[in-house]
């Protein structure tokens, strides 16, 4: 049965080194499909210096820890801004306005649109009292409704708060009990009403 000269074991390394071979082509195959069902959808953006671009707008937060792209139908980007200089294959640095010094002057090319028309005007007002870490204060104006989330043991009590977030406004279901410890004296002013 066994070649006691080892031709068995030069058949077994050809038929492993056989199999790894085959597997390897069908995982280079399935690489090269997948790659093209990628590259359908994908364009390459490029940008010259001079260009306009608009900037998304998910890096900023507004409220209590929420972020601009949960609402449907707030606006994605803002902008025009001029690129100002390319840093790399995919970066760019952005000319940007005063108010918005806390940001990072260079950007990823997924975070940015070609402004198509040159005389295009602001698409997204940048909010006056953007703080350092991107977030603009929110100012509860009034509780809306109560009501409570009962769990397995215990009851949440929740309040549904009415928003001011730098002009626009804002309803959040919230627990009544953060709502104290952040405003104290704002919550005890609404119960006295």
């Amino acid at each position: 049965m066994l070649d006691p000269s080892g031709g068995a074991q030069h058949v077994w390394s050809y038929l492993c080194t056989e199999k790894v071979r085959v597997v390897r082509l069908n995982i280079k195959e399935a690489h090269d499909r997948q790659k093209s069902y990628a590259d359908r959808r994908r364009r390459e953006l490029e940008f010259q210096v001079g260009d306009r671009v608009y900037l998304k707008m998910a890096m900023l937060r507004r409220g209590p820890n929420r972020s601009i792209a949960e609402n449907k139908l707030s606006p994605r980007f803002m902008g025009p801004f001029p690129v100002v200089e390319r840093v790399g294959p995919l970066a760019y640095r952005l000319e940007l306005p005063e108010i918005m010094k806390a940001f990072h002057k260079v950007f990823h090319v997924s975070m940015l649109r070609k402004c198509l028309h040159p005389t295009e005007e602001l698409v997204a007002r940048i909010p006056e009292d953007l703080q350092p870490d991107l977030t603009v204060p929110a100012v509860p104006v009034r509780i809306l409704e109560r009501r409570e989330k009962v769990l397995r043991n215990k009851r949440i009590p929740l309040l549904r708060i009415l928003w001011d977030c730098s002009g626009s406004t804002e309803e959040t279901w919230e627990p009544e009990a953060k709502m104290k410890l952040k405003f104290r004296k704002w919550f005890d002013k609404q119960v006295e009403e």
